[in-house]
């Protein structure tokens, strides 16, 4: 429900509030459908009271009941379709705004509404339609003006979304969020120092406000490449955020993800990020009792304390060796990639607002997932990113041995083991919270022992995710799964190519190109392990890789499984079949040719950028002076565009230089150019990951 929407209600509440009566119908009263008006207009209120206060499905049977007397009444049909939207029915949501416009043409908020519900199913032009239908009712609606702005910028029209943003920001000045998408308008025109300006704009206004913190250090980075090098003027873009700005944990933040541009010199940014984070003692959760009598017997309860992090390298095949630990006698961990942003900023202070009985219930809320895989429910993940039915995404709802099966665990269940768990301890903080789900998670399923080792499958974490978890998780060690990368690039690049969103792209190139050497890979004991040994060498790979993480070997570990049932695997898999179950081990993936987006000079420059990669991790022989040679020879394509882009361009009717000055052309060079002068300054990157390396036995199979 929009803010002026909300306004709207509580007004019309308020005048029910103020006229209590008991509503009856009296001979001779009569209106739309022979009742009278008041008193559809008195239930209509009604309906809004109960709405406000959270109560939907009494409001939602008032709004039906309104429009079994009156079926084209404008307001319960406007308010039933809000409903409807929220419940993920888009297309009933447009139907009964549709028809309430019909009845009431001339109330701005029905045609902006609509433009939401078209916006949410990105249907971008009639979004754009609607909010001007709102507009030309109403010239100063600054929601609409946003929303319109909103729409065109989804349409790749940021000059007019701008325009649009500007008109908003007219009405209301103040508005953090508009600041906010203005710059990031500005951004993709290249109009980098107005776009930074407009992000110190949105966090003076709100200075917790994560988006903007990001789209700043993009912007930032972005502004350093001109004319074909880097420049060092971060200092001087941010100078102009204030003293309380500077104060902040987020600033700490933004300073180290701009230094991890360098990883090798970036310890110190680690450190002060990661003290720049909440207090710790803030966020522990006392488990009150009336006396140490409440206390179960038994002492503290067993929970597992070798934890293993799985992050990704592109698409490397993290599923893959997920499903391969799941279902280990000595290892916990839980379905898919559902707590991968448990440890993002602000879901600790969700989840334990209530105190810690209500933490089981908060829990299951937000990681709906967990207990329902077929639920459409957004999950936490990356700053930006609102997935829903990451269930379905991930395979989860066409699970066992006849795919016939979705993944579920009992709600009430789970509340209660996980208070009799927390019942045993003095207080619970995040980190001892997610063990206890994983030893509630396993006793449900049954387990009779205890497991000592906990899989969290972290995936691709932010710098905030990703440090919060650390300093939770001292102990913790870490493993990446890695694959060629040139190979693995354009498998993640896939959908973004032919998509033509060269922003992904960027964005995904600049991931991997940094993945291999962050600092936090020598703060912990962290391994790589090779997709290809995986595939090739099973039996030597996951004997090397249980060695490492301290568990037994099991013959679990040479079957795909999600909560013990057969996975079938990844949807979005080239190689995935409606009736036939991928093979584990099967090589399609790993002898995919490489080209279909990179072109011969394409790989050239990014197999220099990864050459000291792929030697340590055996997908190239070392050439000292092969590898120089290139080094030589790439630096001045640096300056132009490489193939893929021209080609990204031309889809989209882009002038070249138009396309060059865009905010993720200058990200992305910017991001080239510190890989390349770190190997020209030193020959190599500093500190990166370390291989697991199989014992040779020459076993190629299962």
């Amino acid at each position: 429900m929009n803010r002026a929407e909300k306004r709207r209600q509580e007004k019309l509440a308020r005048k029910a509030a103020k006229k209590p009566r008991v509503v009856s119908l009296r001979p001779g009263e009569q209106a739309a459908g022979g009742v009278p008006e008041d008193y559809l207009e008195e239930l209509a209120s009604k309906g809004i009271q109960l709405h406000l206060a959270g109560r939907v499905q009494d409001a939602e049977n008032i709004y039906r009941q309104i429009l079994e007397i009156d079926p084209d009444h404008a307001d319960a049909n406007h308010l039933l379709g809000g409903l409807a939207c929220q419940a993920g029915n888009p297309a009933q949501a447009i139907g009964l705004i549709s028809k309430a416009i019909v009845r009431a043409p001339d109330r701005p908020l029905y045609h902006f509404n609509l433009g939401t519900v078209y916006q949410s199913l990105e249907r971008l032009a009639e979004a754009v339609d609607s909010c001007r239908n709102a507009l030309a009712l109403k010239p100063d609606y600054a929601e609409a003006h946003f929303g319109l702005g909103m729409s065109l910028h989804g349409l790749g029209r940021l000059e007019d979304a701008a325009a649009s943003y500007r008109q908003a920001l007219a009405v209301k000045p103040d508005n953090a969020v508009t600041h906010n998408n203005l710059g990031a308008a500005l951004q993709g025109l290249g109009r980098m120092d107005d776009a930074v300006a407009c992000f110190r704009r949105t966090i003076a206004l709100q200075p917790d406000f994560a988006v903007a913190w990001n789209n700043l250090k993009s912007a930032t980075k972005a502004v350093q490449y001109a004319d074909g090098r880097l420049v060092q003027n971060r200092d001087r873009h941010l100078a102009g955020l204030g003293d309380a700005a500077r104060a902040t944990g987020e600033f700490a933040m933004l300073e180290y993800s701009l230094a991890a541009f360098r990883p090798h010199r970036a310890d110190g940014g680690f450190h002060k990020a990661t003290a720049g984070l909440p207090p710790r003692d803030d966020e522990d959760v006392v488990i009150d009792r009336v006396s140490d009598a409440d206390r179960p017997s038994g002492g503290p309860p067993e929970l597992s304390e070798n934890l293993i992090a799985l992050l990704h390298f592109g698409r490397s095949g993290t599923g893959l060796l997920h499903s391969l630990i799941d279902g280990h006698p000595e290892i916990s961990t839980l379905p898919g990639i559902y707590l991968r942003g448990y440890f993002n900023a602000g879901v600790w202070q969700t989840l334990s607002a209530g105190g810690w009985r209500e933490l089981p219930d908060r829990f299951a809320d937000m990681f709906e997932v967990l207990f329902d895989a077929s639920s459409a429910k957004i999950t936490p993940g990356i700053l930006g990113e609102k997935i829903a039915n990451l269930g379905v995404k991930e395979g989860m709802t066409a699970v066992g041995e006849h795919r016939d099966e979705s993944l579920s665990l009992d709600r009430e269940t789970f509340r209660a083991e996980t208070l009799g768990l927390m019942r045993r301890l003095d207080r619970v903080d995040p980190m001892s919270f997610l063990q206890i789900v994983h030893a509630a998670y396993e006793k449900i399923l049954g387990a009779t022992t205890h497991k000592q080792t906990m899989f969290y499958h972290i995936h691709d974490p932010e710098n905030f995710t990703k440090l919060n978890f650390l300093r939770y998780a001292p102990d913790a060690r870490l493993l990446m799964m890695v694959r060629e990368p040139i190979q693995c690039c354009e498998s993640w690049l896939r959908v973004p190519f032919a998509d033509n969103d060269y922003g992904q792209v960027a964005d995904k190139i600049i991931n991997m190109l940094f993945a291999i050497d962050q600092v936090p890979f020598r703060v912990r004991d962290s391994v790589g392990v090779r997709l290809e040994d995986l595939k090739n060498r099973p039996e030597d790979t996951m004997g090397a890789l249980c060695a490492w993480m301290e568990v037994g070997e099991s013959p679990s570990l040479y079957e795909m499984t999600a909560q013990g049932k057969k996975w079938w695997g990844d949807p979005s898999s080239l190689d995935y079949g409606k009736d036939t179950a991928l093979s584990p081990f099967g090589k399609s993936s790993v002898k995919r040719a490489v080209g279909s987006i990179f072109s011969a000079t394409d790989q050239l420059v990014l197999g220099t950028l990864f050459y000291p990669f792929s030697v340590r991790f055996g997908y190239r022989e070392p050439d000292q002076a092969g590898f120089e040679r290139d080094l030589r020879k790439i630096r001045p394509l640096l300056d132009g565009m490489l193939d893929f882009e021209k080609a990204m361009a031309e889809r989209s009717n882009r002038d070249h230089d138009a396309f060059k000055a865009g905010g993720a052309y200058r990200l992305l060079r910017a991001g080239l150019l510190e890989r390349w002068e770190v190997l020209d300054e030193l020959g190599d990157y500093p500190h990166m990951l370390t291989p697991l390396v199989p014992p040779d036995t020459g076993k190629t199979d299962t």
